[in-house]
């Protein structure tokens, strides 16, 4: 029976990370499961869940790039800069014209470094920001590089405005919707989030957590050489036997990538190995049959 791959969920609003987890290991009756990159409480979408065996692989699953689709409200300013804070200040809100909104995109995908938000997850000392500033205590973050790929306004209205962006890894969307109206002279916060894309993994992919049970889970389960985007090496049987017994084996096929999965069959994933010098790969993660 099947318990190695990966579940893509679409995390509901107003549950954790955590919680998704702690509802799957009840569904599968597995305890080994892990998530590729956790999502706030409030934010929807793409969840990306290691299961079983596959929890090893976690650190080989690209999430340099992610996509969401935010929707800000002018106006007013929280503590946390999403919906869930407490408002610290509230103004009049400027009204936009296209080009001045083109020319703040123009600013926004200039932008090169990105402060996390007080109320983040970082570490400060040992412990979590978002705990220091509960306490009222002062949290002092260091600017952090990022890459915004693209944004696109989707739609504007009155008072809110909805964007689609793709950015690297460790960039906020709360911060960037501060920064945002920041460069059209206004103050903003996040009422909605849904994130749609981790690199090649995309939201439509998605099954939603309250259509899983214990007797369909395994339908929707994903075999990571089908999450995988490392170079693949399929083996003969008695190479694969090598490499399930933890032996370094020879291939001609090989790129300049370090990391490669191995396969032996187009559903069997054996699991990680490194390269050598020449063309030895050395087994880094073997999973079990």
């Amino acid at each position: 029976m099947n318990n190695c791959g990966f579940l893509l969920i679409d995390k509901p609003a107003d549950i954790t990370s955590f919680q998704v987890i702690s509802s799957l290991r009840k569904i599968t009756s597995i305890k080994r499961i892990g998530h590729t990159g956790t999502l706030d409480p409030f934010a929807t979408g793409l969840l990306p869940i290691c299961i079983g065996p596959a929890t090893r692989l976690a650190s080989f699953i690209s999430s340099s790039r992610k996509t969401y689709l935010a929707t800000m409200k002018f106006g007013l300013k929280t503590n946390t800069g999403d919906v869930t804070g407490e408002t610290i200040l509230t103004q009049p809100i400027k009204k936009l014209d296209t080009s001045e909104l083109e020319s703040a995109v123009k600013e926004i995908l200039a932008i090169k470094e990105q402060t996390p938000p007080q109320y983040s997850a970082i570490k400060v000392n040992g412990k979590r920001a978002y705990e220091l500033a509960r306490k009222g205590a002062e949290v002092v973050l260091k600017p952090r590089p990022i890459i915004i790929y693209d944004f696109e306004i989707i739609n504007t209205d009155e008072d809110t405005l909805t964007y689609q962006t793709t950015v690297s890894k460790g960039t906020y969307i709360r911060t960037l919707s501060e920064q945002f109206a920041e460069i059209t002279g206004n103050i903003a916060t996040t009422i909605e989030l849904k994130r749609v894309a981790v690199d090649k993994l995309l939201l439509e992919d998605a099954v939603e957590l309250a259509d899983l049970t214990p007797d369909n889970w395994r339908q929707y389960l994903i075999s990571p050489v089908n999450i995988l985007t490392l170079p693949q090496v399929m083996l003969n049987d008695e190479d694969a036997a090598k490499f399930m017994h933890g032996r370094m084996i020879e291939s001609s096929d090989l790129t300049e990538d370090q990391y490669i999965v191995i396969r032996q069959s187009t559903s069997r994933t054996l699991g990680i190995a490194r390269k050598n010098d020449g063309n030895i790969l050395k087994p880094e993660i073997v999973l079990p049959e």
